[in-house]
Parts: structure tokens; C-alpha cells; sequence
């Protein structure tokens, strides 16, 4: 057990290392379970990285499309479910090229996003005509209680301080606003190889600094004013290999048909999750802006707005 500097979503500072990969360590909080990065490069290097992150090749982005139809597919029939004939303004987090917007966009809603590569930011605006931010989330000066919901695809894992970001998801979302969040669940996997998981690299070292299971997302969630918490399957990814495609197939569909069966009552560890969340609305009690003390993570850490990867 190893001492260390406070964990995020419970201030303790007892933890022990889990995995290991060409120099990188992730350590497990003994507190909450939260498993996290313990080092990383510094903003800017992590910056430049994504910057250039994006392939701009046609063949590549077309592959990209078909990777992530069918979790999109899932997301906006999600929304679609929670809104009803609702239509408003939605902001994507780490949008990559669009995708998720356009479709928002053609079933009539307003359209933003967030993303880091410029590869990302120039083919949502010269193909959809989409707004794209550069800057993270939490330091644009968007107007508060202005969306109706917001969407991070696989960016939560990826941020230095994802507390700030919820923080800052919930100051733009409208009373009774849905926050949706699509993250990888890979430390299970890990246990269960063990020191093979070096081998697999399911943190993809080290540019996730965090692996949430739905206990510690729901408490992060919590603690940044957010209720109606809900974690389901949602989907999986089609990847261009086949291995990586019937993988996630294979798992993504047995992940699903156990949660259907259980009634919501068995999430499959390993693979990727969606969750959703609501800003309380006005007349509830719960209804509060987020107020907790909360200490900044370590300053070589990433930026918020890292891109949408893609990681079932």
C-alpha cells in the first residue's frame, strides 16, 4: 500500500499500484476504488498530441464513421427516449469529426462541440456546418443553464480534472437538462489477466488517467450535483479488424442481452458503459449548484477537452 496525494472522489491517500506498462503506473484508491494514473506528460505535450490525433485521410474517416454508427445510433435513441418530441441545444464534448452532432442536427436540434484536433474541428464545420469550440469546456464562456443536454463520448477517462468538467456540465444545462457520458470499464480485464495485461494495453497508457466503474461514476456524478443516475450497457463500437470487431460483437452483445434479462440489475465488467444524469430541476429540492470543496488534479495532467476516443 502506497501513500500518496488525495484521490479525487474521496480525499484518501492510500492506494495500491495494479498495473504497470513501460514505465507508467495506475494505482487503485483503497478508499473508493477509483483506479487512476499516477503520472503523465505535461499539458502541453499532451496538448500537441492531440492536436494531430485525428487521421484526415477519406478512408480513415469513413472507417471512423463505421466504428462509431452504432453506439451513436444507441445514444440518440437514449436521448430521444428521455426527451420525448423535445427538441432543443446540445453540446458534444470532444466531438472528433461531427459525427454524433450531425445526426442530433438532422432531427432538428441546435448544435455544438468541443474537440481539441483541428483535423476534427475543420471537417465537422466544412461538412455539417457545425460550431466547434477549441478551448476545454470548463474555460469557455458559455452561457449558464443554456443547453438542454450535454454529451461526452469517451472523453472522462482522458480529462485532468473530471470533477471541473461535471462541474462545469452542469452550470450550461438547463434545470432538468440530461448529461450522458459513454466510458471504457477496463480494470476488471486487467485483474482478471493480471501481468498479461501488459500486453493488451486496455488503458491505452497512458492517455487514460482514470478507469471509473459504476460505483465510482456514480459517486463523481453525485458529488457534482447530478441525480437520476443511471448506468447501462449502451452499445458497442465496430472497429475496422475483425478480431477487435467480433470482440466487441461478441461482448458488447452478451453485455446487453444480461442486462435486458436482469432487468438493469447486471452491468458485464470490462466493457464499456453509458451513463446518464440529470440537473435537477428548478421547484426540487435537490436542485443546487455545485458547491464542494475540491482540490484541482496535478497540473501535468491533460486538458478537459481531449477528443473523443473510442476505446470498446
Amino acid at each position: 500500500m502506497e501513500e500518496g496525494d488525495t484521490c479525487i472522489l474521496c480525499h484518501g491517500t492510500r492506494f495500491s499500484v495494479i498495473h504497470r506498462k513501460d514505465g507508467w503506473l495506475y494505482r487503485r484508491c483503497a478508499g473508493c476504488g477509483l483506479v487512476s494514473l499516477i503520472n503523465s506528460f505535461s499539458a502541453s505535450d499532451m496538448v500537441a498530441h492531440y492536436e494531430d490525433y485525428l487521421p484526415t485521410d477519406a478512408d480513415s474517416i469513413g472507417a471512423w464513421h463505421r466504428m462509431m454508427m452504432p453506439v451513436i445510433e444507441e445514444v440518440v435513441q437514449t436521448i430521444v427516449s428521455k426527451k420525448g418530441k423535445e427538441r432543443g441545444r446540445v453540446l458534444d464534448v470532444g466531438c472528433g469529426y461531427g459525427f454524433f452532432l450531425a445526426e442530433m442536427k438532422a432531427r432538428g436540434w441546435q448544435v455544438e462541440g468541443i474537440e481539441l484536433s483541428a483535423q476534427g474541428r475543420h471537417y465537422a464545420h466544412n461538412t455539417g456546418d457545425i460550431e466547434v469550440h477549441s478551448d476545454p469546456l470548463e474555460d469557455l464562456l458559455l452561457p449558464e443553464n443554456s443547453f438542454d443536454v450535454v454529451t461526452l463520448f469517451y472523453v472522462i477517462e482522458h480529462v485532468i480534472d473530471p470533477v471541473a468538467v461535471l462541474q462545469a456540465a452542469w452550470k450550461i444545462l438547463k434545470p432538468g437538462g440530461l448529461l450522458l457520458l459513454r466510458w471504457p470499464h477496463s480494470t476488471p480485464i486487467v485483474t482478471i489477466l493480471g501481468p498479461l495485461s501488459r500486453y493488451f494495453d486496455l488503458y491505452h497508457t497512458p492517455y487514460h488517467l482514470y478507469d471509473f466503474s459504476p460505483e465510482t461514476m456514480r459517486r463523481l456524478l453525485a458529488m457534482t450535483g447530478f441525480t437520476g443516475i443511471e448506468t447501462s450497457i449502451g452499445g458497442y463500437t465496430r472497429p475496422a479488424r475483425w478480431l477487435d470487431r467480433w470482440s466487441a460483437a461478441a461482448f458488447g452483445t452478451l453485455g446487453g442481452l444480461l442486462y435486458t434479462l436482469s432487468r438493469g440489475h447486471i452491468l458485464l465488467p470490462g466493457i464499456s458503459k453509458m451513463t446518464t444524469a440529470v440537473r435537477p430541476p428548478r421547484d426540487s429540492r435537490e436542485e443546487r449548484a455545485p458547491h464542494m470543496q475540491h482540490r484541482r488534479g496535478p497540473s501535468r495532467h491533460q486538458s478537459s477537452c481531449a477528443p473523443m476516443k473510442h476505446d470498446d
